[in-house]
């Protein structure tokens, strides 16, 4: 695979021997292999090219910040036909770069194609040519990659051969006498011929190719030396001399406002603002007109620059084992073992042909046939016909067998060189059919229905949009100071760019939020924006009567917006809040349905005492919270109201007390169950003084079909304490009878009594069955009076 696509390769012829040095060791006094840092980047195409248009120079010429984390970059300038725009980008900004780039040839030009590297490291990348230079190979090691190759090579004494590398060997150093190093192979014309390397001055080869591509390697690493940037070219096609731009948004530092708020005796206030640029990039920038936009423009990534592969899903073939010939028992003879019995006693049923894998138990790849001799020990399972002749064995398939299980593996040759990596599988873990198929029928998270969605839609080329001067154009819900003057940003420095320094509307006050602190205001200002810019959310610093009063935060505030910020803790003035017992007032009462509804009020007030020791009046703004079921009543309307708070200004002479009242109330609605309300409830019911007479007779049925429920209720409960008490005593009387003689007037008078008991037990047992009758029909009275009675 290469680098990018669309980029020639020029071959040139190149000389091997300059490199010889490089090859033994490369500079390392101890001959070891230095570590190469993992470069990524690969060269963009080369200017010489005489196939390639000329390049071009395209300056950035307008940048806009976005308080996203992301950066709009404008370039522009002239070219004249066909021209190439080179640039190198991080590899992480190579996405938003697909994602955003936008690209205008003027005046009948065109664009006609857009180039860039792929996302492969070096490494990958080099191993994927003919030759890999990426272990910093010896010479010997590099011309035994080359093997067949055809070379051309020159002693140093000028004798010229030409043949193809058969191999490379070391001979062995002489006891006496220099070491002869590599000796290299080659087979010409007149037969096999060796040269010793170090006695060659130089190694051409032959094919152009050949040629193109080692030199293509030494680009590669000659270019990306621990950088991690990634080339893009742009192709422009057109007649003439015109205007071109390319824009793009990549990953940048937000620009930070912050504000200087200047606060005198006489209530001039002045606002002085700067924005905190920083240009992070590795290109200076001169003379650029810089734009600032405030807001929350949605901005996210997406993988464009891996290859993405869609699974599918494998089918199998059918496969199905042949007829195998039957092997046929013999005679009565006790000594002969049909086939599978003995062999395949880990594969299922002894007796041949049993096996739920095919015939012969392990002779045809069970589960765990046994040690079969066409089988192989273990044999595979259903692919493992014949021990692994059908794949899924051998190397891969666990232990070998005899004849079987390694004809499709490893042959046990190995290879002159390293296999080259399969590409596609180097991005990555792909994923499964399954997952994909999962993937895609996922249900997305669905968008918070509290949270508003922002949508803007803006030309970036376009230049009528927002270019005033340190002022600000609205971009729907986001809002773009345009810098007036060009500013001129060397690399890796940082700017603070002036934005506003104008005079607003700025009352001192304090400020009591409960939540915030229990005791004392803190000392704000109530800011109005009376300059025409949209102030964007910052840092302020406060100066009051020209020396250091606090650090603020300001919100976003648009023209006319008035706004509180807050810088210090009024220690001169104190307020205590007192929180009266909720007074709950009965308004209305409905009987319907079985269902005494009853609509309540209920009546809270706070009471804030304000202290003010400071020499000076005081503005105390007390934010007071806004219930969810609570109605403001006093005072009727309130000052400023914000999403959570009631806002109340209330002035304080200096050195007098102050004091708010805020009165609110909240509707409440009770259900009661008048079936199961029990007469003591009733009672209370009829006493609401609010509920009108129809009502209270209501409640006077009720009271007396409760009082009947209640009367045989009572009367079921005597009857059943009777019971217990007889059937007590009977048992103390059945033990004295058991004790006293027959014939004694002891146990005649026992026996008497006994006899009574018994009588008295039916009368009450019959008077007990009346009364669950009675109770019944007096609930079901009660019942169904409270179902059918209306009254409001």
């Amino acid at each position: 695979m290469r680098p990018s696509h669309l980029l020639p390769v020029v071959g040139l012829t190149f000389g091997l021997m300059a490199l010889a040095p490089l090859a033994r060791g490369g500079g390392q006094p101890d001959g070891k292999q230095p570590k190469q840092p993992a470069a990524r980047l690969t060269p963009a195409p080369a200017a010489t090219d005489p196939k390639l248009p000329p390049p071009a120079s395209l300056p950035v010429t307008r940048v806009v910040l976005f308080s996203a984390g992301v950066a709009y970059f404008h370039r522009e300038g002239d070219v004249n036909g066909d021209a190439r725009l080179d640039l190198r980008f991080d590899e992480s900004d190579v996405n938003d770069l697909l994602k955003s780039l936008v690209l205008t040839d003027k005046d009948g030009g065109k664009v006609r194609a857009v180039t860039y590297d792929n996302r492969l490291p070096l490494e990958v990348t080099l191993k994927g040519l003919a030759v890999d230079v990426t272990e910093n190979p010896t010479m010997g090691q590099l011309m035994h990659q080359l093997r067949g190759e055809k070379v051309e090579v020159a002693d140093k004494g000028g004798v010229v051969t030409v043949g193809q590398i058969v191999s490379v060997e070391r001979q062995p150093v002489p006891a006496t006498g220099p070491d002869p190093g590599e000796i290299m192979n080659l087979l010409t014309d007149d037969g096999l011929q060796t040269a010793e390397l170090k006695q060659l001055k130089r190694i051409k080869f032959v094919r152009a190719e050949m040629q193109a591509e080692f030199k293509k390697a030494l680009e590669l690493l000659a270019t990306a030396r621990g950088d991690n940037k990634k080339a893009v070219s742009v192709m422009f096609s057109g007649a003439g001399k015109r205007k071109v731009a390319v824009g793009y948004v990549a990953e940048a530092p937000l620009w930070k406002p912050s504000y200087r708020l200047s606060v005198e005796d006489k209530g001039a206030t002045r606002i002085q603002g700067w924005a905190t640029v920083e240009n992070t990039t590795d290109e200076d920038w001169n003379n650029v007109k810089i734009g600032l936009v405030a807001g929350r423009p949605m901005s996210f990534q997406m993988d464009l620059y891996d290859p993405l592969f869609v699974p599918r899903p494998m089918v199998e073939p059918d496969l199905f084992a042949s007829l195998r010939p039957p092997m046929y028992q013999g005679g009565l003879n006790p000594l002969a073992n049909p086939m599978g019995m003995a062999m395949g006693n880990n594969g299922g049923n002894p007796a041949m042909g049993q096996n739920a894998n095919g015939p012969g138990g392990g002779f045809a790849g069970n589960f765990q046939g046994g040690a079969n001799v066409l089988g192989g020990q273990f044999g595979g399972g259903f692919t493992g016909i014949q021990g692994g002749q059908i794949g899924q064995f051998g190397n891969l398939g666990g232990q070998f067998g005899i004849q079987g299980g390694n004809q499709l593996g490893n042959f046990g040759v190995y290879p002159t060189r390293v296999p080259r990596p399969n590409i596609r599988n180097l991005h990555g873990d792909r994923l499964t059919y399954t997952e994909y198929v999962n993937r895609v029928r996922g249900n997305p998270t669905p968008p918070d229905p509290d949270q508003p969605v922002q949508q803007t839609v803006r030309d970036p080329l376009d230049k009528k949009a927002g270019a005033l001067a340190v002022a600000d154009g609205a971009l729907g819900d986001m809002f773009e100071y345009t810098i007036e003057e060009p500013i001129t940003l060397a690399k890796q420095k940082s700017a603070l760019v002036p934005l506003v320094n104008e005079a607003v509307e700025g009352t001192r006050v304090s400020i009591y939020n409960a939540q915030t602190l229990a005791k004392y205001p803190l000392l704000g200002l109530k800011l109005v924006n009376k300059t025409k810019l949209h102030l964007a959310q910052g840092p302020v610093t406060v100066y009051d009567g020209g020396t250091f009063a606090g650090d603020a935060r300001l919100p976003d505030i648009k023209p006319n917006e008035t706004r509180l910020i807050s810088y210090a803790i009024d220690l001169g003035t104190e307020v205590v809040p007192q929180v009266a017992p909720i007074q709950r007032t009965v308004l209305s009462a409905a009987v319907a349905d079985g269902f005494l509804t009853i609509r309540s009020g209920q009546k809270k007030t706070t009471t804030y005492l304000v202290r003010n020791r400071n020499p000076r009046d005081r503005v105390v703004i007390v934010e007071h919270p806004v219930g969810t079921e609570w109605k403001l009543v006093s005072p009727a309307k309130p000052d400023d109201r914000t999403r959570s708070f009631y806002r109340f200004e209330v002035p304080v002479k200096a050195g007098a007390l102050g004091t708010l009242e805020v009165t609110e109330e909240a509707p409440g609605t009770e259900n009661r169950n008048l079936t199961a309300a029990s007469g003591d409830q009733l009672r209370d019911y009829a006493a609401l003084k609010d509920a009108k007479p129809a009502v209270r007779e209501v409640f006077k049925k009720l009271l007396d079909l409760r009082g009947k429920v209640e009367d045989v209720q009572k009367g079921i409960a005597e009857e059943q304490a009777a019971l217990k008490e007889i059937a007590d005593d009977q048992e103390r009387l059945r033990k004295n009878i058991e004790r006293a003689p027959k014939e004694s007037e002891t146990f005649k008078r026992y026996l008497k009594k006994f006899d009574d008991q018994e009588t008295e037990i039916e009368k009450r047992q019959t008077r007990l069955r009346e009364l669950k009758a009675e109770l019944v029909k007096h609930e079901k009275a009660l019942k169904e009076y409270a179902e059918t009675a209306k009254a409001e």
